[in-house]
């Protein structure tokens, strides 16, 4: 995205339209994608929208499709750390440690919500792509949750 210079874009062709936000600073409880998203609602038909993300987009990917299934068709996820509480000493914005805000990690991650995930969701993990933030287990037990 053209993050911090911009914060949001949007292109459009005959088949397929997309839209990119900025999420750096993101803070999960504000949900700022969710009114976000509504604006395209206005535009277009909420079956007709996927949500997608690489790492930190893959998992507010999965957190959009357990908390506002009713925006998006499916969703696409690369790559993400979906249960918080693997990445215990802090994340993007979170410089508190798990065991000082045991209830962030836990309400943060979709891992927990995977019972609410009914739509559609592709997981593709790169083996590759296997460092301390985004372990490849993560993909693993999250499609096992997902179940």
């Amino acid at each position: 995205c053209r993050s911090c210079c911009g914060g949001s874009f949007t292109s459009w062709s005959m088949l397929y339209s997309y839209f990119l936000l900025c999420y750096h600073g993101f803070k999960f409880k504000s949900f700022e994608s969710v009114s976000s998203c509504s604006m395209l609602i206005k535009v277009a038909h909420p079956n007709k929208i996927a949500v997608g993300g690489h790492s930190y987009g893959a998992f507010m990917t999965a957190n959009l499709l357990a908390h506002a299934p009713h925006l998006f068709c499916c969703g696409i996820a690369r790559s993400g750390a979906y249960n918080r509480t693997l990445t215990p000493f802090g994340f993007q914005n979170e410089d508190r440690t798990l065991w000082e805000a045991t209830n962030t990690y836990v309400e943060m991650s979709p891992f927990m919500s995977a019972n609410k995930i009914k739509k559609p969701i592709l997981l593709i993990h790169g083996e590759e792509d296997n460092n301390s933030g985004t372990l490849t287990m993560q993909s693993d037990r999250f499609f096992n949750a997902l179940k």
